[in-house]
């Protein structure tokens, strides 16, 4: 029997083993919330003037509700919006501003008289304007061309990896994005109002009305 009532005392002691024994709480039970920082995730930002499927806001969100291609780029836009306001270093703020700026612009085609290009171009445009932004884009070489004195300088830079194949050009500091556009002879690039055509060494411009004649040479 004492044989017994010592072994019962002995898995009694060690079952009450000192506190500093007991497993250490993990980090992520200890964590406070939101000190992983400030920055806002782009995953919970939602696009600025993103179109609203079940209360279109205008003649523009209301064809977008109709057009699978316009659909498909409204949501390859908010796509590319997000990953730009993920980048690291990203101006944050200035994206969203930007973005806000540019929906202002496509609901504006809302009063264009081809409505349809003008929401297509508009879409287009920013697609080029955050892809041409982001660092992991191959930049084109920069053709410089030679103008008459009153025209301005003018350069270009096309992006034929894009879809449409796309002219970025710099004129009088102003940036001018044109697409692709069928051509019997030479490149041939324009959106509304605005067309490039280069043949044989010599470009035709127009912009919105103004018209001249550069050289590549």
């Amino acid at each position: 029997m004492r044989l017994i009532a010592v072994v019962v005392a002995a898995l009694l002691l060690s079952a009450c083993g000192s506190p500093d024994k007991q497993p250490a709480p993990s980090s992520s039970a200890t964590a406070s919330p939101g000190s992983a920082g400030s920055s806002v995730s782009p995953s919970a930002v939602p696009v600025p003037a993103a179109v609203d499927c079940t209360k279109p806001a205008n003649p523009a969100q209301q064809l977008i509700c109709t057009d699978s291609h316009l659909l498909d780029l409204e949501r390859q836009l908010q796509l590319a919006f997000k990953q730009a306001l993920g980048r690291p270093g990203a101006d944050q703020s200035a994206v969203m501003a930007a973005q806000t700026s540019w929906a202002a612009v496509r609901d504006g085609c809302a009063q264009n008289p081809d409505v349809h290009t003008c929401v297509l171009q508009a879409y287009q445009t920013r697609l080029v304007q955050l892809a041409i932004a982001d660092p992991a884009t191959v930049a084109p070489p920069v053709i410089t061309y030679h103008c008459p004195a009153d025209s301005g300088p003018l350069t270009a830079q096309f992006y034929n990896q894009f879809a449409p194949p796309t002219a970025v050009l710099n004129w009088k500091g102003s940036q001018q994005i044109l697409f692709q556009l069928p051509s019997g002879s030479g490149a041939r690039y324009g959106r509304q109002g605005s067309e490039y055509w280069e043949h044989q060494g010599e470009v035709t411009l127009d912009f919105n009305g103004t018209k001249f004649v550069c050289s590549t040479s």
